[in-house]
C-alpha cells in the first residue's frame, strides 16, 4: 500500500499558526479525517475529506463516517513551505528584489 506525503498550511486566518508541516496518507484511505498540526502551540484540527489518498477541498461529511485524527509530522514542521512551487518562489524574489530596490534607492540619497 502506497503512502502520499502531502502539505499542509494552517492558516492564521482559520484559526491556525501560520506554520506549514507534512502527513502521510495512505492510497487506500477514504472519508473524513482530521489533520491535527503538530506545533505544540497550535494543535489546530484541519477537517478534510480524502478520497484514494488524496485531501480534496471538500471538508467533513455526512457520508464520510467518522473521522479518525492524524497528526502532523512534527520534523517537518516549518515556517514556511516545502514544496517546490514556481508562484510561492516567485513572490519571494519580487519580495527580495523590492526590498533590494528600496534599499539601493534609500543608499543613493
Amino acid at each position: 500500500m502506497a503512502r502520499i506525503l502531502t502539505e499542509f498550511y494552517c492558516a492564521t486566518t482559520g484559526g491556525g499558526c501560520g506554520g506549514y508541516f507534512k502527513v502521510f496518507l495512505r492510497t487506500n484511505m477514504f472519508g473524513n479525517y482530521t489533520i491535527q498540526c503538530p506545533n505544540p502551540k497550535c494543535e489546530h484540527h484541519h477537517f478534510r475529506y480524502v478520497k484514494e489518498g488524496v485531501v480534496t477541498d471538500d471538508r467533513h461529511n455526512v457520508r464520510g463516517g467518522q473521522a479518525e485524527i492524524i497528526v502532523g509530522l512534527k520534523s517537518t514542521f516549518n515556517d514556511t513551505p516545502m514544496h517546490d512551487d514556481p508562484d510561492y518562489r516567485r513572490s519571494k524574489l519580487a519580495v527580495l528584489q523590492a526590498d533590494f530596490l528600496m534599499m539601493r534607492n534609500n543608499n543613493n540619497n
